[in-house]
């Protein structure tokens, strides 16, 4: 042994004794840490939510929702104003009177759900495995997709369910209060089901985690399964609505075609930093051993049909994208956000496996976590508060000179946000014209025209047919990106297109109609 090994052994003693006082001060007021994590995440969340102008998707729900009463936002999904399930426009619609500004209302009950998963996650690991692998799996969802935190949709929410059903599963087969947690977790299936239908599918990882059980048992937890039939009986209300959304899937929009390819897109977006937390805990294994024990070392993280809920959960794109080809043919990312849920879990307790007897490894990863996530929230408060799809338009048309003339948008995201935060002489101006037969030949859906031809006639936007457009119109403005269709239809239908801006993506173009 050199003379240096020794220091730096004692170095490492050192550094693995902070690892477990580390340890040690979470586990012993773990729910006062708990608290002040997911207190700050809410604050900054909802200081987000102030901040930040809504998007075409939060605009829709913000419409559906000021239809008023529940029998009207059901009539105005019915009608093709939204293809997702009324609940959530329902509870914006309910909280709109009281919570201002209308972005707050219209993100809150996200929010909420979403600062209720990462509590669910908190404590359904709790359970299981020291307190800072918890704060791991939490702090490890929060990261990869933060996002919906903020998103004024149902997918934060339902997150926030699909973490409560876990919890209340785990508790109800072993609390001794079994019919309050039963109660909750029909409760949270149902919600989730309700708030979108493909939520439906978290019913598989828990059936396969019960029959698990029933194997090892040698009898079937009846409770259990009747606690999931709910959620198929909401599934069943539904059908009406689920019935009328049909119509949207014979020429739905490209990218939400079920296919194989979204399988890499699903994992790279939302397993990369579950993955690089299991790399780590590799990695650790194969590190020689010879620091002290911590009271994890040799202890099960959890038993078989936690570990088949979690696994299955984690993988549950590749069940349903298999389903959707051969049923709905649709499926995008977000409907099966839940399963961010299974990959944080997942990633947390196998990196407590390989690394439980390395304390510094697990305070390590947490403090690299913690960082991520407060970076992540600094930089997203200091973002600037612009249009997401609208903002080059917007600052393209602030050099329109005032005049009688219609602005049309040929971008219908573009439109909706500009129809909300453009400045006021340019928004009265803006018109959005629409034709199922050129979205069809350019875009190969109509999806977006029969959603907005239900707008049309449920608000105040401009949105009219191209063809009554360019009769009424012989003169106007357009605003296009190069991938619309519009300038190039209307120029070789003989229109005069005048460019009043330099030619980049988004085109601005005084247009006059041809010469009789």
């Amino acid at each position: 042994m050199t003379a240096t090994s020794v220091p730096l052994r004692e170095h490492g003693h050192a550094f693995s004794r902070a690892g477990e006082r580390i340890g040690y001060a979470l586990d012993g007021h773990f729910w006062r840490y708990a608290a002040g994590f997911l207190l700050l995440f809410l604050v900054c969340s909802i200081a987000e939510d102030l901040r930040l102008k809504m998007w075409n998707d939060e605009l829709v729900t913000l419409y559906v929702a000021q239809q008023g009463s529940p029998r009207e936002i059901i009539q105005a999904t019915q009608e093709g104003m939204d293809a997702t399930p009324p609940l959530y426009p329902i509870m914006v619609s309910a909280i709109l009177p009281t919570v201002r500004p209308e972005a707050l209302a219209v993100r809150l009950p996200a929010t909420l759900g979403f600062t209720a998963m990462l509590l669910c996650i908190l404590a359904f690991c709790r359970r299981r495995m020291p307190a800072v692998y918890a704060f791991i799996a939490a702090s490890v969802a929060a990261t990869i997709c933060a996002f919906y935190a903020t998103e004024g949709r149902c997918y934060g929410l339902v997150l926030g369910c699909a973490g409560g059903a876990l919890l209340t599963w785990q508790s109800a087969i072993e609390d001794k209060r079994r019919v309050l947690w039963l109660s909750l977790l029909a409760l949270c299936l149902t919600l989730a089901t309700a708030l979108h239908y493909y939520s439906i599918f978290l019913l598989i990882p828990l059936s396969l985690a019960e029959f698990v059980r029933w194997r090892r048992r040698r009898q079937p937890d009846f409770a259990v399964f009747a606690a999931m039939l709910p959620a198929l009986a909401v599934l069943a209300l539904h059908y009406p609505l689920i019935a009328v959304g049909r119509r949207y899937l014979s020429h739905f929009w490209a990218p939400g075609i079920a296919t194989w390819r979204q399988l890499p897109d699903f994992y790279l977006q939302f397993a990369l930093i579950p993955a690089a937390v299991v790399l780590v805990g590799l990695i650790a294994r194969a590190i020689p051993r010879d620091q002290p024990r911590d009271r994890s070392a040799g202890t099960p993280v959890l038993p078989a049909q936690e570990w088949v809920a979690i696994g299955a959960l984690a993988l549950m794109p590749i069940v349903v994208i298999a389903l959707s080809r051969y049923t709905t043919h649709v499926f995008l990312a977000r409907y099966t956000l839940w399963a961010v849920i299974g990959l944080a879990v997942v990633s947390a307790s196998l990196l407590c496996v390989t690394a439980g007897r390395q304390p510094l490894i697990g305070a390590t990863v947490l403090a690299v976590m913690l960082g991520t996530v407060v970076t992540q929230q600094v930089l997203r408060l200091h973002q600037p508060p612009v249009l997401r799809q609208g903002e080059a338009i917007r600052r393209a048309l602030q050099s329109v000179p005032d005049g009688p003339e219609p602005i049309l948008i040929a971008y219908n995201h573009a439109f909706m946000e500009l129809s909300s935060y453009a400045e006021p002489r340019v928004r009265q101006r803006l018109y959005y014209a629409q034709s199922r037969s050129l979205e069809l030949r350019y875009r190969g859906s109509d999806l977006d025209y029969l959603l907005l031809s239900a707008r049309r006639q449920r608000t105040k936007l401009h949105i009219v047919e191209l063809d009554n457009f360019l009769e009424a119109n012989p003169k106007f403005v357009l605003a296009a990106r190069a991938e619309d269709y519009l300038p190039q239809y209307l120029a070789a239908a003989g229109y005069r297109l005048l460019p009043l801006s330099p030619r980049t993506a988004l085109g601005l173009y005084e247009v006059e109609a041809p010469q009789s």
